[in-house]
């Protein structure tokens, strides 16, 4: 099973908690740093460093996928400890709509849930069909992406 550390914010660096740790773990992932229900909390790159991600999914809170690649693309790929990643090394980083489906719990952290099983485990789940969004449009269209789910795979080096 994949090793995967969801980022909840950038700067400063904070893991993702609450509900989010047993939804990678019902996806098939084996989370990394936080605890199911824990709060969010403050990490250093020294601890994202010695987590050894094998996946990396950026959800700042209350983001949409778009604004989380705007802000946060520059900011990561000129941070030499972030490109010695592993996950980094292997496009294994991922941006998804926090705001839509992570953020807050609802009947849409189902559609979370099936997001992270197509990221976390593609083989087994690639006929899972995950809901249709505008920003998939966008891409398409703007980055020529053959298929396009409601996260984007970024590539920072």
């Amino acid at each position: 099973m994949p090793k995967v550390l969801a980022i909840e914010w950038i700067e400063p660096f904070f893991t993702a908690g609450h509900w989010i740790p047993q939804m990678i773990e019902f996806a098939g992932g084996i989370n990394l740093i936080s605890k199911t229900g824990d709060h969010s909390r403050r990490m250093d790159m020294d601890e994202v460093i010695r987590s050894d991600p094998d996946i990396i999914i950026l959800m700042p809170c209350g983001f949409d996928t778009d604004r989380t690649v705007s802000e946060y693309g520059s900011i990561l790929s000129n941070n030499s400890a972030w490109n010695s990643l592993k996950s980094v090394k292997n496009n294994q980083i991922y941006a998804v709509d926090a705001n839509s489906f992570f953020s807050k719990p609802s009947i849409r952290t189902i559609d979370g849930l099936e997001i992270l099983a197509k990221i976390i485990q593609p083989e087994k789940f690639e006929n899972l069909i995950v809901p249709d969004i505008p920003f998939q449009k966008f891409l398409k269209n703007y980055f020529m992406y053959d298929k396009i789910l409601l996260f984007v795979w970024l590539e920072l080096n």
